[in-house]
């Protein structure tokens, strides 16, 4: 019989790996997320299924206890995951900043053709009767 938190880990770890499925047949997320998802997913099944896993955790950070060992690997990890949004935002901040940019010299090269209304065919013809 599988333990309680075995069942529950499982079950975590079904979902995820699930609804990362769903949200890529669905397009709502791409590679590098899926990747991320999928990977998170598994090893939470990983060290759900085989709980000897969580030895390695204690003997590579020292601890007694397992609860410390835990503690660490999640803080550590959400400081990366927040480094990584962090990196994104800025990203996305840049990217925003030159599709204003282009938006903004694109109007004004549209206002600039509206009050000067004369094609270049009509400057042509213009300059040929003189």
């Amino acid at each position: 019989m599988l333990e309680r938190y075995t069942l529950i880990g499982l079950a975590f770890s079904l979902t995820i790996i699930l609804l990362d499925f769903y949200l890529l047949g669905k397009r709502r997320i791409r590679g590098r997320g899926f990747a991320f998802w999928f990977v998170v997913g598994a090893v939470v099944g990983l060290f759900s299924t085989v709980p000897y896993l969580f030895e390695l955790l204690i003997l590579l950070y020292g601890t007694q206890e397992l609860v410390t060992a835990l503690t660490v690997t999640g803080f550590l990890f959400f400081l990366l995951m927040f480094f990584y949004l962090y990196y994104r935002l800025s990203e996305l901040q840049s990217q925003l900043m030159k599709l204003a940019m282009e938006i903004s010299v694109a109007k004004y090269c549209r206002k600039k053709s509206v009050a000067n209304p004369k094609s270049e065919n009509t400057k042509k013809q213009e300059n040929k009767n003189e």
